[in-house]
């Protein structure tokens, strides 16, 4: 009997059949593209950020304070020297011996001094070298990336020097001003170049002269010299050497030729701004006005020349990229660089100091306390 085999066929049933609503589909991809777009607008165009911030930072009226880039600022308490960054949290601290010294900061490089030595640090409070005292008596100390100036004197002799060294404690050069008035000096440029302004009355009329160097060659680069007029600040951005002077806003290419001059007379500048190939400038007037409306000059080489009138009891004035700071007593009013006004910033204390520290942050000290204040 053959036993017969019967094949199973195995039948595969067909599962349920998904099919996606448009309408679904739709929505998840609305609700995807508005978290994307929210996340691209918090995170690259600060639209939500607070338009700016106060830190409040325990530092005294009478500590001395300097940043070289905005980062880290520094500050000398008594004997102590204190890095924080923006937030106020401490980066690090370092205790010296007693005794009064003043503070300069460079980008790598900080000189704590008074007026018969010096001590030259890193940015990590890592001596460097010392200038042990001498028959020079210091009196000002400027900081470039990696290089000090020293403006010195020797007693009974009417000299000035100026004494660059690099961060090794080498003494690159030695500059004597012999027959004029030394008023401002500092660093510009990649390589620590330096530029030293001085004022000569020795003639029918005085001279203010802006030189440039090379303090690693020993090398005069450049001479711009201002007749009958005093010289109140110097700017370099890039070749080009930006010039205040009593009545005017000048500015020299390379080879010392002018390029741009607007009449400032009785104005002062207030603060400057470096905003990309532009150097724009703000201008109060000469004599005091705290007390009264008075009028803001903002002027560029790139066609800026805008008046805002200002309310009474303004004091100081700070640009940003975005806008213009005038600082009263207890409040801040913000303008844009068209002269319309923005808004008010009303503070809950009364500004007894202010100090610029750095493009886009004031410190502003009140009687019992001090704020960093970020302008944006």
């Amino acid at each position: 009997m053959r036993r017969q085999i019967r094949k199973r066929r195995s039948v595969r049933r067909a599962g349920p059949t998904v099919t996606a609503d448009p309408k679904l589909l739709w929505i998840g991809g609305a609700v995807l593209l508005a978290v994307l777009i929210l996340l691209y607008m918090i995170l690259f165009t600060g639209i939500f950020r607070k338009d700016n911030e106060m830190t409040k930072l325990d530092i005294t009226e009478t500590a001395e304070i300097s940043t070289a880039d905005g980062s880290t600022i520094y500050y000398l308490e008594g004997s102590t020297l204190h890095a924080i960054n923006t937030s106020g949290k401490t980066l690090w601290t370092s205790k010296y011996s007693s005794g009064k010294m003043h503070l300069q900061a460079g980008e790598q490089i900080i000189c704590l001094y008074n007026d018969t030595t010096a001590t030259v640090l890193d940015n990590n409070k890592n001596p460097l070298f010392n200038i042990p005292g001498s028959d020079f008596t210091i009196e000002q100390v400027t900081c470039g990336r990696n290089t000090v100036a020293i403006q010195c004197s020797l007693p009974e002799n009417k000299a000035t020097y100026l004494r660059i060294f690099d961060n090794a404690g080498v003494e690159l050069d030695r500059i004597e001003i012999a027959t004029a008035s030394l008023l401002d000096f500092g660093f510009f440029g990649e390589s620590d170049n330096l530029w030293y302004l001085t004022l000569d009355t020795s003639g029918a009329e005085p001279i203010c002269r802006i030189m440039t160097s090379m303090p690693a060659q020993q090398k005069l680069t450049g001479l711009y010299e201002v007749y009958g007029q005093l010289v109140s600040n110097v700017k370099f951005l890039g070749s080009n050497v930006y010039v205040n002077t009593t009545s005017s806003f000048i500015a020299y290419d390379t080879f010392g030729e002018i390029f741009f001059e607007k009449m400032i007379y009785g104005s002062r500048p207030a603060d400057d701004l470096i905003s990309g190939e532009d150097l724009i400038m703000a201008y109060i007037p000469s004599t005091d006005t705290s007390g009264n409306s008075s009028t803001l000059r903002l002027l560029s080489t790139g066609g800026l020349d805008t008046l805002v009138l200002l309310p009474s009891g303004i004091e100081h004035v700070a640009l940003s990229e975005k806008n213009v700071y005038c600082f009263a007593k207890d409040v801040i009013y913000l303008y844009d660089y068209s002269g319309n006004f923005v808004k008010n910033i009303e503070l809950d204390f009364e500004i007894t100091d202010f100090a610029k520290l750095h493009d886009g942050l004031v410190l502003l000290h009140t009687e019992d306390a001090a704020h960093l204040f970020t302008l944006n």
